[in-house]
């Protein structure tokens, strides 16, 4: 009589765990009933740090494993170089992450003299994804669009010259429908606008986009932007 009590109780337990629990849908349909990615649902796939997340604890880091690239700030304009930059490439590159540099262009430098800062503080052996240029309406004040693409096509010039490779572009959508399309339509492109879900682009090498809101990583102090493939995009495209 106890043992088929007790099966009988250990039945009902089975039925009840498996009743199909609710989960957000990763995939939500837009206004024309297509098929579009939630980036609330989806995991990220890499993050970018400077020396606003002060120090990083790499170890930490490394135990979350939805990271799978990190973009580290190297330069800015003709002089500066990020407080944390060489302390971070050498723990990221220790504990076996896979590594970008990138420089945050101005127009009130010259070209040249920033790319030689950009390239003079970057260790070369120590990268292993395509280097990134960040520009934006604040960091190009008082040029003209002609002034921003001359410039901006001169710099990477000089990094595919001596990276093999030409960089990406980090910008806003609006800055880049603004001041760069056509002429960049073929260049690696990152999206910096925060968005929930993959904001449309006019773009063949569209291959990065920023998630909505910044998030926290383990070993981080302060808040982290975390940064998402586009679709279809994979590691193998953005490998120096």
């Amino acid at each position: 009589m106890i043992a088929a009590i007790l099966f009988v109780a250990f039945y009902a337990l089975r039925v009840v765990l498996k009743q199909p629990q609710e989960h957000e849908d990763p995939w939500e349909k837009d206004e024309n009933d297509t098929f579009v990615q939630n980036a609330s649902a989806l995991p990220y796939n890499g993050i970018d740090i400077s020396e606003r997340q002060g120090y990083v604890d790499w170890q930490s880091v490394s135990m979350d494993h939805l990271v799978d690239f990190v973009y580290l700030k190297a330069t800015e304009g003709l002089t500066h170089v990020d407080s944390r930059y060489m302390a971070n490439v050498k723990s990221a590159y220790n504990f076996g992450f896979l590594i970008g540099s990138y420089h945050r262009f101005h127009s009130k430098e010259s070209t040249e003299g920033q790319f030689f800062n950009f390239n003079k503080h970057v260790d070369h052996a120590a990268q292993h994804l395509i280097p990134m240029v960040e520009l934006d309406e604040k960091s190009i004040s008082g040029w003209t669009h002609q002034q921003v693409q001359d410039s901006l096509a001169l710099f990477a010039w000089l990094v595919n010259d001596f990276y093999g490779s030409l960089p990406i572009i980090r910008t806003t959508l609006e800055f880049y429908d603004t001041y760069l399309y056509p002429r960049f339509e073929d260049f690696p492109l990152f999206i910096m606008d925060e968005n929930e879900k993959q904001p449309k682009v006019r773009s063949r090498h569209f291959y990065m986009w920023r998630h909505d809101n910044p998030g926290f990583i383990p070993g981080v102090i302060n808040d982290v932007h975390m940064d998402s493939f586009t679709s279809g995009t994979a590691l193998h495209d953005i490998y120096l």
